[in-house]
Order: structure tokens, then sequence, then C-alpha cells
């Protein structure tokens, strides 16, 4: 039995929605198709220098020594599988997390802390996306990666007293990336009011929310109550619930939800959620653009 503690980069990459892919293509299919691009990644990460500790379902755990090698062969997997055209692996999309600290390496296994918050970050990741936490950022030395870090969002740690700050790596075109940030806050001046009716406005569509709304869903999924198709507007994008004398939105996408109030007061949402009150404009995936004609208008009553 070796063991040993090394400092290193530690990375999750896994292929997204591959319990949808089961349900859809089948076992037999899915597991193929899951088990050809693991394979692809696995053959990435080392031309990059990574060392592969072992596959896990459909997701692999991999260790760099070099923090931009880990970063260079995230963006490397990416690339690839955005451009890939293999009948075997085509449509599949990879998320990546990653952590740089101490690790135990023990039997060509490793453990620890780094490992550990590298999984959580990975569980925060949507498809395509690459996350590593603000210290592990601030490491890369190569000033074109590094110029691609920014702030993404925040997650807390077991034993942790702060949270820890997570950056996103853009790999992709500026014009295709909304930037993140911690959503601001304001003072609510209705806190104390209590609403019975949330009026919205999309398009030429109205739609009357009372007390009794429980879940009302904003996106581009025709399940949702309101349908809203664009680029960046994932398909249940944010909900609406009437909750203890209050209407609160809460964003569940990728993009976020921009709120803009009639005192033009801006707040971005990322898996938060805010209480609703006078009137404003409502966003999704982007921020809030007057003529834009995916504005929703709210009105609380």
């Amino acid at each position: 039995m070796t063991r040993k503690t090394i400092n290193c980069v530690v990375m999750f990459a896994d292929v997204a929605g591959s319990t949808a892919m089961y349900e859809n293509m089948g076992d037999d299919m899915a597991r193929e198709r899951i088990s050809k691009s693991l394979n692809k990644l696995i053959a990435i990460t080392k031309r990059h220098s990574g060392k592969l500790v072992k596959t896990i379902g459909d997701e692999i755990l991999v260790y760099f020594t070099d923090v931009d090698m880990a970063v260079y062969a995230a963006l490397s997997i990416q690339e690839t599988m955005e451009d890939d055209r293999s009948p075997e692996t085509i449509g599949v999309s990879i998320r990546i997390g990653m952590q740089y600290g101490s690790t135990i390496l023990e039997d060509d296994d490793i453990f620890g802390d780094t490992v550990n918050v590298a999984a959580r970050v990975a569980s925060m990741a949507s498809a395509r996306q690459i996350l590593c936490t603000k210290e592990m950022s601030f490491l890369v030395k190569n000033p074109e990666l590094a110029n691609n870090m920014r702030p993404f969002d925040r997650l807390r740690v077991k034993g942790r007293k702060e949270p820890l700050d997570v950056y996103l790596f853009g790999w992709e075109d500026d014009d295709d990336i909304t930037n993140m940030a911690t959503a601001s806050s304001f003072t609510n001046p209705a806190r104390h009011n209590l609403a019975k009716s949330l009026k919205l406005t999309y398009d030429s569509d109205r739609y009357n929310l009372n007390i009794d709304t429980t879940s009302f869903l904003l996106g581009r999924d025709k399940y949702c109550e309101m349908v809203v198709i664009g680029d960046l507007i994932s398909r249940y994008h944010s909900k609406i619930e009437h909750r203890r004398g209050k209407f609160v939105i809460t964003d569940q996408s990728t993009n976020g939800t921009f709120v803009t109030t009639q005192e033009g007061q801006e707040v971005f949402l990322r898996r938060e959620e805010l209480t609703l009150f006078g009137a404003g404009f409502i966003s999704l995936g982007k921020k809030v653009d007057r003529s834009d004609e995916n504005l929703i208008q709210f009105y609380c009553e």
C-alpha cells in the first residue's frame, strides 16, 4: 500500500442528461454511447498529462499536476464534443468541475477535501460548462486562459464557514455566453404588504395569478404555464409561487433571471429567489431590454 500527499487539480467530467438518454434510447444504446464518449474524454485528458483515476457511471475522475494543462484539457473536451460528428457520440454534452489543492494519493485512487469540492463544483455545472473555484482560477498562468475566467456562483461546503466562489471558464464565443454574477440585493419597500394577485403580460397574452398559485412555470418547454422561446432560455427557467402573502420568483436556469422594478432597481437571480413587488419587468436568460420581444411585464396588487 502506497500513500502520499500531492497538490493537484482534481477534475470531474460527466455526460450531461444521461438519465434522459437511457429513457429515450434504451439501456444498451445509451450505455454504448456514454462509454464511447468517456473514452474520448480519457484520451483527451491523457494528451494533456492528466492521470485517470477511475470512471464512475457516466463520469470520469482525473487529476493534473499542472493547473493550465487541466484547463486546456477541459477546453479541448468541450471543443471536441461540440464539433463531434461521429454517429456513436454525436449530441453528447459534457459538464466539468475542478478544484486545486492538497490530495491524498493511495493505491491509484485519490481522497480528501479537494476531491469533495471538485465533485460539488461539477454538480453545479450544466451541459457544456467548465467550472472551478476562484482559488484555482487565480492560479492559471496563461493570460488568455485567465482572461476567460469569470464569477459564476457561490457554493456552501460542509465544514466551511464561508461559501466558496465558483468561476466559469468561458470557452465559447462571447456572444454565446451570459456573464454570471452574484445577485445584488435591495430593500423591498413592500415587504410588509400582502399581494393578492400578480398580473403578467407577455407578447399579447395576459396571465392573472392569485393566492392559490403554487407553481407557475416560465420557460421554453411546452408544459410551462408561460412558454417563452429563446436561445438562452431553459426548458423550465423560472417558477412563480404565492407564499405567505407574497409572490416569489425562483430562478432554476442556466443563464439566470433578470428583474427590473419600475423604480429602475435591477436584480440578477441564479438559483435564487426574489419577492416581486410593485411593477416591473422580467427577462429570462439576459438583461432587461425594453425592446426585447420576450420581455415579461409584471404588476402586483
